[in-house]
């Protein structure tokens, strides 16, 4: 139970499409219920913090802010990569009063709540065997392509690694995926995987493959694949659902992530209940000499409808230690 006037630290996982905030008390160490605001809705992170704390006005104690963003981080500074956001944990502790702010990158925020994910958290895709003691790998599609690992530390403990993996040039394979990535090349003059598997990605790969024009949003490329109504919606769905699978592999291969694979972010839970996931379990478990391998490593998808907030909940907990 929350205590009156308990400390308490306010997280935030910031993405191009929605910021989620959640206060996490000292008594509990747990995130509380979410508030959820649309990022593209208000100008900069300080008007929607304005916002929060005013529905939180009744919780004197604010001692620091853990702020997950998706973005890299330089000295504390990021601007989002797909919102027009920019974060200055130098300024925003100037203009609150509040000297404990942190940013990490959201993928981190991710990758740390993986130990704390319980079975209901995930769904089995690949039940592999996991190895004691191995790493761990987290891949997810949302507005963007996040990337991260979670390497098991001597004697216990988990160190994250933390990057822009998504960003990692894509590598067609097939003749579809050349010319798709061909076009792409004209339009953006390089391609990253994110630029397939990505919602974006998704609804650009449909685009150019022939999709109707009334199909505007990711959403509708799904429905259009779901309900076999539209062959260019097909292909491009499980052309991202492919892209996400090669890249899993890849960043399973990078960081032997023989404990698990963990596929996340804003699309795949969202599309759990009606897609076949044939196409991504293939392309992670085609890698040559290794495939058998592959089959061996435990791939579950995170269904926790907010799980960067168990992550950012342990983080806000050590500052708890220092405050």
């Amino acid at each position: 139970m929350t205590r009156p006037n308990d400390p308490w630290v306010l997280i935030a996982d910031i993405g191009g499409t929605n910021a989620r905030f959640a206060a996490v008390s000292r008594s509990t160490g747990a995130a509380g219920a979410p508030v959820i605001l649309p990022t593209k809705g208000h100008p900069t992170f300080l008007d929607a913090y304005d916002l929060v704390l005013a529905s939180l006005r009744d919780r004197p104690g604010l001692c620091g802010m853990v702020l997950a963003v998706a973005g890299p981080i330089d000295a504390g500074k990021v601007k989002l990569t797909n919102a027009d956001w920019h974060i200055d944990t130098s300024a925003i502790a100037a203009a609150t009063g509040i000297a404990a702010v942190e940013v990490i990158n959201d993928f981190e925020a991710l990758a740390l709540a993986l130990p704390g994910l319980g079975a209901d958290g995930v769904e089995v895709l690949q039940p592999g065997l996991a190895v004691p003691g191995g790493n761990l790998a987290v891949v997810g599609p949302g507005t963007g392509l996040g990337v991260a690992g979670m390497v098991a530390l001597p004697g216990g403990g988990w160190q994250v690694l933390c990057g822009e993996g998504g960003h990692a040039t894509y590598a067609p394979e097939t003749e579809l995926e050349w010319r798709v990535a061909q076009e792409l090349k004209a339009r953006h003059g390089r391609v990253s995987t994110e630029r397939i598997a990505s919602g974006q990605g998704l609804l650009e790969v449909a685009e150019i493959l022939g999709a109707d024009a009334s199909i505007v949003t990711p959403a509708e490329v799904v429905a259009a694949a779901e309900q076999e109504a539209s062959q260019p919606c097909t292909a491009a769905l499980r052309m991202f659902l492919t892209a996400v699978g090669r890249c899993a592999g890849d960043v399973a291969l990078t960081v032997n992530a023989t404990a698990g694979v963990y596929l996340g972010g804003g699309i795949l839970p969202r599309i759990a209940a009606v897609v076949d996931w044939s196409p991504l379990l293939d392309a992670f478990r085609d890698k040559g000499r290794n495939a058998e391998r592959m089959r061996r490593i435990p791939v579950r998808l995170i269904v926790d409808p907010n799980p960067a907030l168990v992550g950012l909940s342990a983080r806000a907990r050590a500052i708890f230690a220092r405050v």
